[in-house]
């Protein structure tokens, strides 16, 4: 099941958008607003009578689909945007690769536009259907290839099965001078110390991670891997100007690096840090050894730091109850965002600087829950929450755990819930009945264990809006181990338009997942919340539960 939340923190800062508002909503606001006394900017006009700094203003508020749409209305348009909508490519499949990267050998305009490329073959994240093979061999050839006409390259990301060929590397240093930013996967092939990737010089961010999936011992951690004499020569004394690093591994059990040495660097800019995995060792002290006290005075020494991930493998043994963290009290002053075990926040010199707060590395139980409430009551400004529990039994009535959870932290705008064993309906209405404890929530995120009786996504987003009017996203998902990344079924319920006491109008539906019978399915639709169809439509949830219990019966006694 952590596999499910593991794929979706990691280099988020490449992808993440902040463009909320529809183009509809602009132009609308941007023509009502029109008056005599109007004075343009710009003597250049982009749209009818806008000029082109203010189209370029309004684009930056919009999502990257109504930029799209925008740019298809004339030719001068489309000149105008392509630099905005080209910025950032990230290709999240092999067959997305082959064809963005073949467009992009004949198009040497748009690579110059490109500042972020992402390329993702052989994607494991990719669901409900598996992506296809693509020789990553064939991949490094096209992007070396195109190399020399991206001339504007800041962040290149590599997320294959191994390292590309090395000569790659070599190719965007000599055809790229922008690029700084360097996000690497590695899987089971072996580094060579005389590699290009250690060659770069005053990078500002630099990640190297092994990739998810490889096969390995779940008891104890592989031996761990010295990293090459160059890596570290290259990051300590190349990179002086570093501001995000990661050394980590999401398969600590086939493949883990030695990333002790980390220590004994110093980077007065560093803002974000990822390091693991942490866990237990043969001898069931926690590892790797010779870092916890150096760790601490490391922290110390970087005050910039304001994100902070530690990976963890727990899949076998649970994390002890106590993990000293040794900071001294000036410790992490603008500390943002922790993701990691709770046990580490226990001492933090600052909490009240904490504002988002992961905690999916391992399951809480019950009996711990007393002692993370009195830990999230330290943290007096968190906003954003991801927990993971284990609920035992889930007949019970969990309304107290709940609530200790919920009154812990009232000030949360998200708040992701997570629970990977049996979730049935009766839990989750004792928990959904208590979020009124957030008046502040605008966006739920439950991650539950599937089950066959369960009601239907949808009828689950609505019970919840039902409780939580006010919610603007719901986000559901099925976890089953079985099933491809342990995802049964996911959907995303956005609240499109509101009436005048703000409560949901219109939701736009998006879901998609694998059927007990039949393909993969995916669906996006609008979904209207007229009050009048309300109690149909909660009339047709208990039909379907109905439904799905006789289904089950018969099938049963069939077999």
């Amino acid at each position: 099941m952590q596999r499910l939340v593991e794929g979706q923190i990691s280099r988020e800062a490449l992808v993440k958008s902040t463009r909320r508002r529809s183009l509809k909503t602009f132009f609308h606001n941007s023509l009502s607003t029109r008056s005599s006394v109007y004075q343009p900017l710009s003597t250049k006009r982009a749209l009818g009578w806008i000029p082109e700094d203010i189209i370029l203003e309004i684009v930056d508020l919009l999502s990257p689909l109504d930029v799209q749409n925008l740019s298809v209305t004339s030719s001068h348009l489309r000149t105008l945007l392509l630099p905005t909508i080209y910025e950032t490519v990230v290709l999240k499949s092999s067959r997305k690769c082959k064809m963005a990267l073949n467009t992009l050998e004949l198009r040497p305009e748009i690579c110059r536009c490109i500042k972020k490329l992402a390329v993702r073959p052989n994607y494991y994240l990719s669901w409900p259907k598996a992506d296809e093979y693509l020789d990553e061999a064939w991949l490094a050839r096209k992007i070396s290839g195109i190399s020399q006409n991206l001339s504007s390259l800041h962040t290149f990301d590599w997320d294959g099965l191994e390292l590309p060929q090395d000569y790659l590397w070599g190719t965007l240093q000599t055809h790229c001078p922008k690029l700084k930013n360097i996000f690497t996967n590695v899987g089971t092939q072996p580094f060579h110390s005389n590699s290009q990737l250690f060659a770069f010089k005053d990078l500002t961010s630099f990640s190297l991670v092994v990739r998810h999936g490889l096969n390995g011992n779940d008891f104890f951690f592989q031996e761990m891997e010295d990293l090459p004499d160059e890596f570290w020569t290259m990051i300590i004394k190349h990179c002086p100007d570093l501001e995000e690093l990661a050394i980590c591994s999401f398969s600590s059990a086939a493949r883990l690096f030695n990333f002790k040495h980390i220590t004994e660097g110093h980077w007065p800019k560093l803002h974000t840090l990822t390091i693991g995995s942490f866990g237990y060792q043969s001898d069931f002290s926690l590892g790797p050894p010779q870092i916890d006290i150096g760790l601490g005075r490391f922290l110390n020494e970087h005050q910039s730091l304001d994100y902070i991930r530690f990976l963890w493998n727990f899949k076998r043994w649970m994390s002890p109850e106590l993990i000293p963290m040794h900071l001294p009290p000036s410790s992490l002053p603008v500390l943002t965002t922790f993701i990691g075990v709770y046990q580490q926040l226990i001492d933090l010199p600052h909490p009240e600087s904490v504002t988002t707060l992961d905690l999916t590395c391992e399951p809480v139980y019950e009996l711990r829950i007393p002692m993370l409430c009195a830990m999230l009551k330290t943290l007096v400004n968190l906003t954003s929450l991801d927990l993971w529990t284990h609920v035992l039994n889930p007949r019970r009535n969990h309304s107290a755990l709940f609530y200790d959870i919920l009154t812990s932290c009232p000030k949360l705008t998200d708040f992701h819930f997570m629970c990977t064993t049996a979730f049935t309906l009766t839990p989750m209405k004792n928990l959904i009945k208590q979020l009124h404890l957030l008046p502040e929530l605008r966006n739920f995120s439950l991650t539950k264990g599937h089950d066959y009786i369960d009601e239907e996504m949808m009828d689950s987003a609505l019970r919840i809006l039902k409780y939580n009017p006010r919610l603007q996203q719901i986000n559901i998902r099925w976890a089953r181990e079985r099933c491809p990344n342990h995802l049964k079924q996911e959907g995303t319920y956005d609240v499109l338009s509101t009436d005048e006491e703000g409560n949901a109008k219109v939701l736009m539906v998006t879901e998609k997942g694998i059927p007990l019978v039949g393909p993969a399915f995916e669906r996006k639709l609008e979904y209207d919340l007229a009050p009048k169809n309300i109690f149909a439509k909660m009339s047709r949830m208990h039909d379907s539960l109905e439904r799905r219990h006789r289904k089950l019966i018969l099938r049963a006694l069939r077999v």
